[in-house]
């Protein structure tokens, strides 16, 4: 008897034991000194609206932010010091992800231009190409205006023949 309720508690486990799963932590990405970080199970699945505690390197013991990732596990927060931040996840349902992010501060705004000479002018972002392109754009539009207001200026003279 104390054999058949032992597999029977196994029996009941096995369930929970096949769909436990594990965190993983992905596509990591940085962009001007915004860093996003995707939290989610090892089967795939988004570890969603989970709870995020960011760690600067400075007090790595006290959190600077406690938030949440979205629906889709990805959770960004603005470096503003480097060095190694640790940032930890939390599903509430007992799964707990932990990543270590390195992080360098960008160069100031504005810091290449501060060698140029104040007079030298400086071209936009847009390419050769763009630029043709909105100048030829540029240049029909004027002529469609231009015929539409000689086809208006028509019609009230009485130019054109309705029937």
């Amino acid at each position: 008897m104390k054999h058949l309720c032992a597999v029977g508690v196994v029996l009941l486990m096995l369930p929970a034991a096949v769909f436990a799963h594990g965190v993983e932590i992905s596509d990591v990405t940085g962009r001007q000194d915004v860093y996003t970080i995707r939290f989610s199970y090892t089967d795939g699945t988004p570890m969603l609206f989970a709870r995020v505690k960011v760690f600067p390197p400075s007090s790595p013991d006290a959190p600077a932010q406690e938030s949440i990732a979205d629906r889709n596990g990805y959770f960004s927060f603005v470096n503003d010091e480097s060095g190694e931040w640790r940032l930890t996840a939390e599903d509430g349902m007992g799964h707990k992800g932990e990543i270590m992010v390195a992080t360098a501060l960008a160069a100031a705004p504005g810091a290449e231009e501060a060698g140029k000479p104040s007079g030298e002018k400086t071209r936009g972002p847009a390419s050769l190409g763009t630029r043709l392109i909105l100048g030829l754009s540029l240049i029909l539009n004027v002529f469609a205006l231009y015929g539409f207001v000689l086809a208006g200026l028509a019609k009230k003279r009485g130019g054109y023949a309705h029937q």
